[in-house]
């Protein structure tokens, strides 16, 4: 197996020298260099509905596999997301929740980032994660750029399909700089 980390670069949330600070640093220094040269940009701001609630753990637990954790740590996360049980408001009805990972723990929060570290699969614009928002940036002033953001969004919905997740359309947005 190649030796790579597990969590990539474009996260920032919860991970050792990165922060919320550092996520929108790099974003915004990015954004404000490519607007120096002259160069319209679009910014993406995506967000996945209930994302920690609704992680399938199947689809973790494979992903855990693929990382290369041993059998009996992927199992012991099993167990211990199996036994897990919260509940969440829905539509004004509390419901118990037997998916996802536990937000107050900081493993859910790892777990959670490690099941969205795929998302950058295949990325050619710039992508920055904290938890589950993700910003997309690209110059589009050319269409070239114009066609690599779609192809972005293309490859982010296809991600969102595949493992089971939803974008928020109400709380996605794009932002025209430039």
């Amino acid at each position: 197996m190649e030796n790579k980390a597990v969590i990539g670069d474009s996260h920032h949330g919860f991970t050792k020298g990165k922060s919320c600070l550092t996520n929108l640093a790099t974003f915004y220094d990015r954004l404000t260099t490519s607007v120096d040269k002259w160069r319209a940009t679009d910014a993406i701001y995506l967000d996945l509905c209930i994302a920690f609630d609704t992680v399938p753990r199947d689809i973790l637990t494979f992903k855990l596999e693929r990382h290369g954790f041993d059998s009996w740590t992927t199992q012991w996360i099993r167990n211990w997301l199996d036994g897990c049980t919260w509940r969440v408001a829905i539509n004004g009805l509390w419901r118990s929740m037997m998916s996802g990972t536990p937000k107050g723990l900081v493993l859910g929060l790892v777990l959670f980032n490690i099941f969205v570290s795929d998302m950058d699969s295949g990325i050619g614009c710039s992508l920055y994660k904290f938890a589950d928002n993700t910003k997309l940036s690209g110059a589009v002033d050319t269409q070239e750029g114009r066609d690599a953001i779609q192809r972005d969004l293309e490859r982010l919905e296809m991600w969102v399909h595949v493992n089971l997740m939803k974008f928020s359309k109400t709380r996605c947005k794009v932002l025209n700089v430039g």
